[in-house]
């Protein structure tokens, strides 16, 4: 594959992924006049967002199959040209069940990105470059949430059915683009044996994903996933709540908004993230845990700068190198996972680390709620002791992750090496291309 042309996939892959989390946004900062229109209350938006959480349980389980069985470009262009599809329905809906319906579904088929995309992109380049590859990816998320809330921000208030049907649109033509200019990569690409040798002889098999989901160096890798993936959503959802309660912030308005260094954070933090993993990479194949340790030990001190300030302004500038820390193991993430994982059974696994990260968001979200409730009734407190629940759990995710990093250390080396060996044995000379026909 040619530079030329390995931009332009990737780049294509990584507008995908900001318009998925875009479209998956777009629904909060419209809260208002959806609520209105359609005559909604907090308990019906509670059932959306329960509904697409389970429609995206249940689509990383089924794409993840699917994906290591057959082309991963076409699980990502089928799942983009659906939700895009169902995006631009969004805008047309009538009343709560078609709203539900049409989240449950958009959430489902984007289910198909994160299963096949991020195997391909391993795939597209060199282990060497992979790092900051995944970085960029891991950027998608913080740019596409900017995305979302700026669009909606300047066309949801007097018609916020324009943002789905805008959104739609640009989808399906970057799903059409993908189908029609991009290839299937070679299963394991991006590893030098296959380079090498030209093709790979892997086959996904159950046996084989049953192997894959014994390495010890995968499972601690869902755990360390788990940890900082529930402390930023927990970060999403209650950070407003608290700069409120404790009077940080002066209005929801600039609660809401005070995410935005945070945001800048994590970009900076995954892109920075990614470049370290591919330059360490030089000096040590255990790059991706050093930065996922920095990772850890950095967010985790942050965090307790950003929970002793009670100035907004002070707030904001730890909020942005508590993002900045925190997003650098955004790529590690895939990185070590992908050190570890044949190619045959890279999208299951992706998949499987996906579900453990949803559930364990759910429980986390609902403990820090429990804590502050009942912290509050014991203290006698009229709100619930919010600071209790929300540094609580935010310090034990971190210092968790920490220890996580910690023991990646020790295990990665030998997972490594067996999957270069696995790899190998597997790597096979390319077909030559069939005869011209007489």
């Amino acid at each position: 594959m040619g530079r030329g042309y390995v931009v332009f996939a990737v780049s294509l892959l990584l507008l995908i992924s900001t318009l998925k989390v875009a479209d998956r946004e777009l629904l909060a900062p419209l809260y208002d006049p959806v609520s209105r229109e359609l005559g909604l209350n907090d308990l019906q938006f509670g059932a959306i967002r329960s509904a697409t959480n389970i429609a995206l349980i249940a689509g990383t389980l089924l794409f993840g199959l699917l994906a290591d069985r057959w082309r991963r470009r076409d699980v990502v262009a089928l799942g983009t040209l659906c939700w895009s599809a169902i995006t631009w329905g969004t805008g047309q809906v009538r009343n709560f069940l078609h709203l539900l319906l049409a989240r449950a579904g958009m959430s489902f088929f984007h289910s198909a990105y994160s299963t096949a995309a991020y195997p391909m992109l391993s795939d597209l380049v060199p282990r060497r470059s992979r790092g900051m590859v995944m970085g960029l990816a891991g950027a998608t998320f913080a740019v596409g949430t900017v995305v979302a809330l700026v669009v909606a921000a300047l066309l949801g208030t007097a018609n916020w059915r324009s943002p789905f049907i805008y959104f739609g649109l640009p989808g399906i033509i970057l799903g059409l683009l993908l189908l029609l200019f991009v290839r299937e990569p070679v299963r394991g690409g991006g590893e030098e044996e296959v380079m090498e040798a030209g093709g790979y002889a892997g086959r996904f098999s159950w046996a084989a994903l049953r192997q894959t989901l014994r390495v010890r160096t995968a499972l601690l890798v869902y755990l360390l996933d788990s940890c900082q993936g529930s402390t930023w959503w927990a970060f999403s959802f209650w950070a407003p709540a608290y700069l409120l309660r404790y009077h940080i912030a002066p209005d929801p308005d600039t609660a809401a908004l005070a995410l935005l260094p945070a945001v800048a954070g994590f970009v900076v933090g995954t892109v920075l993230g990614g470049w370290l993993i591919d330059r360490l990479r030089k000096r040590t194949e255990r790059s991706a845990i050093w930065v996922s340790l920095i990772s850890m030990a950095g967010a985790l001190a942050m965090s307790v700068v950003v929970f002793a300030l009670r100035d907004l302004t002070g707030v904001l500038t730890a909020g942005f190198f508590l993002g900045l820390f925190g997003y650098m193991v955004m790529p590690a993430i895939n990185v070590i996972l992908y050190d570890v994982v044949p190619p045959e059974t890279r999208s299951s696994a992706t998949a499987a680390d996906g579900v453990i990260m949803s559930a364990f968001s759910a429980l986390t979200a609902f403990s820090i709620g429990a804590v502050s409730h009942y912290v509050g009734l014991w203290q006698g407190l009229a709100e619930g002791n919010l600071r209790a629940g929300f540094q609580g759990a935010t310090t034990v995710l971190l210092t968790g992750g920490l220890f996580v990093s910690l023991a990646l250390l020790r295990t990665a080396p030998a997972d490594m090496t067996a999957l270069r060996r696995h790899v190998a044995a597997r790597a096979v000379a390319a077909a030559p291309p069939d005869p011209p026909e007489a």
